[in-house]
């Protein structure tokens, strides 16, 4: 059964100082040694007020089980904000990996650390004793960084033991940056604080410190010693080179690797402690001096494998006194040192060991011997320089790419494009493989958005996939056996997605600029994406209403034609009523008193029943008008209760037809709004109209109720309900009344329903009930 393949995760702030790059690297090149793949995750320092770097902290939550074997954690670099209690608390989570802490111990974890105050307080006493410094200032770091508190108590212990007091206010806060470091002089001068010596705790901070003292005209070491600690390789071409305690960072890298092996092949938890070394520069007030030690004996405990090899190589070359194969060695050596850590400065220390060696096991002559580690000593430092210019030549280019790859992408808009020029500016910075994957808005889901490389799965993109998968699944865990970094996307507090390339840039600081430039370049094409999306769906919306509107128009149009179909209709209806039936009553009338006239003018006897008749028809007649003029009266003009004018509608319907009515109305159903209950009342009567004339039916009943909708609102019901045998389909479809009582519950802001069938019909108002 084939062996697993094993994959680590990474966690570090991020790579553009030394510090952290030089330990990535480290660790990068031992596990490609040891066959491990990595995923870096490159978040932020934990805690940190700005949104932008609390939010690229995503990346960390992305690591499990799910996708790594175990973690290596940079510790020193995250916690600037956080206490060791914080730290704790915050890599809980992964407590079912094996674990490694760089810089800090941390609890139920291995780590790798190193003891640094001894360094510190050689450096603060070499001031005393050698330069004769009595006045001290001290650039801290963070309040509660744990080796910033450790190293801040050894100097203070050697003032202490060396009776020279610190005033508190001369010992300034710090935040491990160059920024810090300018700021801390700034304040000093400004203040007319008088400082002989600045130990700065970082060499970060002691090199914005050694520029703002040169900015200021203040002469280092003349006027000023400042001290540095971490022995970053920048710190070497400082102007004055910073004197500062050196931490084996490569083997602290090399260490953490091979530690985590162990625990993820089934070992147990170590605690490792490595030493510092205090190294003399300039910056202290020394004069210059050769890069190597006389008289060292044996080889530093950094050196690798391959160094110590090339080392006993070297020596059998010496005794042999053979020139030019000892050159070729040499240099093949430096190479692989180069490509390996880059620190090839250790080989002036190697070949001090090897002088001494051969001083005491070679037969060669002094002169030759001299000869020899002289041209050794010469290509070492021919070596190193122009291992510096190839680095600097390699960032020229860098940066050269980087500006094309700025260009290409901030003038991109348009997704698509965006996915075109970011492959080409991923080509321009040696990378052919890569994935940017996107975050389905604040869900842990993802979705592959674009691949470097050429992808024959096209089904990869089509469908989402949880985070912690990383990669879709339909890719499989080949992915797992390389070396990646994870560059999470973000813009201020809001997630968009991660960039997942290999690891191999010549400067690490420029996956940080590419992180950024790609956020910000996403975030725009993801807005304008967005901005034409509800473009769209604004042009859906004003065509929708332009159609609505246009329907809006015809049927004003219609119910005007309505209107004065009703207005004709009712008009012949009026003057029919008026000619068929309140006319004959009138003429009647007429008739009666044109009798009652002549028997006076004869007097034929009394006429008091003509009389009588006259007045009972004149009284009809009176009857006939008000009946005929309260369907055209608005409402208002009359006093009555709505329950009143109902029960008079049903009154006057009952002349014409024979049916039952009945009336069951609430007393108190009332609305407010006149207009509203006259729309309601002549829906009513409409509803009662079609019962009579179209339905036939024998019993209507009118009633009222209440009740309450789904958001707990008063509603009020109007019903009228026959037993006849509905409304003829031709009236259900186009008939003008029933527009009508549509139109009016539109009106009257009202729901109407209307359902017909053979066994009668039911028509049902519906609203709201309103409270003055």
């Amino acid at each position: 059964m084939p062996l697993k393949h094993r994959c680590i995760g990474i966690f570090t702030a991020s790579l553009d100082d030394e510090y952290q790059s030089t330990l990535w690297h480290a660790l990068e090149q031992e596990a490609k040694k040891r066959n491990l793949g990595t995923i870096s995750f490159i978040g932020s320092r934990l805690g940190s007020p700005i949104a932008s770097e609390a939010s690229s902290n995503l990346a960390y939550h992305m690591a499990g089980s799910q996708n790594v074997d175990g973690l290596i954690i940079i510790a020193s670099s995250l916690a600037t904000f956080f206490t060791t209690v914080d730290l704790n608390k915050f890599f809980a989570p992964w407590s079912d990996l094996p674990r490694v802490s760089i810089g800090m111990r941390m609890q139920g974890m291995s780590d790798i650390t190193v003891e640094g105050e001894e360094g510190i307080a050689s450096l603060v006493e070499h001031l005393i004793r050698v330069h004769h410094r009595s006045q001290f200032a001290i650039l801290k770091g963070p309040e509660t960084h744990e080796e910033s508190i450790r190293r801040l108590s050894a100097c203070k212990e050697v003032l202490k033991a060396n009776a020279i007091e610190i005033d508190e206010d001369m010992i300034r806060p710090g935040t491990f940056t160059d920024v810090a470091g300018r700021d801390a002089v700034r304040y000093l001068v400004d203040n007319h604080l008088p400082f002989d010596s600045l130990i700065c705790l970082n060499d970060w901070m002691a090199q914005g410190a050694l520029e703002e003292l040169s900015a200021l005209g203040i002469r280092v070491p003349d006027e000023v010693s400042v001290i540095g600690f971490d022995g970053l390789d920048p710190s070497r071409y400082t102007l004055p080179p910073l004197t500062t305690v050196v931490q084996p960072l490569y083997e602290m890298g090399v260490m953490a690797i091979d530690v985590l092996d162990r625990i993820m092949a089934g070992g147990q938890e170590e605690h490792i402690t490595l030493a510092c070394t205090a190294v003399i520069r300039e910056s202290c007030g020394c004069n210059p001096h050769v890069s190597y030690t006389p008289g060292l004996h044996e080889l530093p405990s950094y050196a690798t494998a391959q160094e110590r090899n090339a080392v006993q190589d070297l020596l059998r070359l010496m005794r042999l006194g053979d020139y030019h194969q000892m050159i070729f060695r040499l240099n093949r050596a430096l190479d692989a040192t180069a490509s390996e850590s880059g620190s090839m400065h250790r080989w002036n220390e190697y070949l001090s060991v090897i002088e001494y060696k051969s001083n005491v096991e070679s037969d060669l002559s002094a002169k030759t011997q001299a000869m020899l580690m002289g041209a050794a000593r010469a290509l070492v430092g021919d070596k190193i320089g122009r291992f510096q210019a190839a680095k600097r030549v390699a960032v020229e280019c860098s940066f050269d790419s980087l500006r094309k790859v700025s260009a290409m992408l901030s003038g991109t808009f348009e997704l698509e494009q965006l996915m075109v020029n970011l492959k080409q500016s991923l080509h321009l910075f040696g990378i052919h493989e890569g994935y940017l994957v996107r975050f389905l808005g604040r869900s842990q889901q993802v979705q592959l958005m674009m691949t470097v490389q050429d992808l024959d799965k096209s089904e990869a993109f089509n469908s989402a996939f949880a985070a912690l998968e990383i990669l879709p699944p339909v890719l499989g865990k080949q992915w797992k056996q390389h070396r990646w970094v994870l560059l999470p996307l973000v813009y201020m507090d809001e997630p968009l997605g991660y960039l997942l390339v290999p690891f191999g840039m010549v400067m690490p600081a420029l996956y940080d600029v590419l992180q950024e430039q790609v956020s910000s370049t996403l975030k725009g094409s993801l807005l304008l994406t967005q901005i034409r999306k509800h473009e769209k769906n604004l042009e859906e919306q004003v065509k929708l209403r332009t159609q609505d509107l246009l329907s809006e128009i015809r049927r004003r149009t219609e119910l005007e034609q309505e209107v004065m179909e009703i207005s004709t209709k009712t008009m012949e209806r009026i003057g029919q009523d008026l000619h068929d039936d309140l006319c004959q009553y009138l003429l009647g009338i007429s008739l009666l008193a044109s009798s009652a006239r002549q028997r006076l003018n004869h007097k034929e006897g009394p006429i008091a029943e003509e009389l009588e008749s006259i007045s009972k028809h004149l009284n009809e007649a009176i009857t006939k008008i008000k009946t005929i003029s309260r369907g055209l009266m608005p409402l208002d003009l009359e006093p009555s209760s709505f329950q009143k004018r109902l029960e008079a509608l049903v009154a006057d319907s009952l002349r014409y037809a024979e049916v039952e009515i009945d009336v069951n109305v609430d007393p108190a159903f009332h609305i407010q709004d006149a207009n509203r209950e006259l729309n309601l009342f002549r829906i009513v009567q409409e509803a009662l109209t079609n019962a009579i004339k179209h339905s036939h039916a024998s019993h209507i009943e009118i009633s009222s109720s209440k009740s309450e909708n789904k958001q707990g609102e008063s509603m009020l019901c109007l019903t009228v309900s026959d037993d006849g045998t509905g409304l003829p389909k031709k009236l259900q479809k186009r008939g003008l009344g029933l527009r009508i009582m549509r139109n009016r519950a539109v009106m009257a802001d009202a729901e109407l329903s209307i359902q017909s069938s053979e066994e009668g019909t039911i028509v049902s108002v519906q609203l709201k009930e309103t409270h003055v």
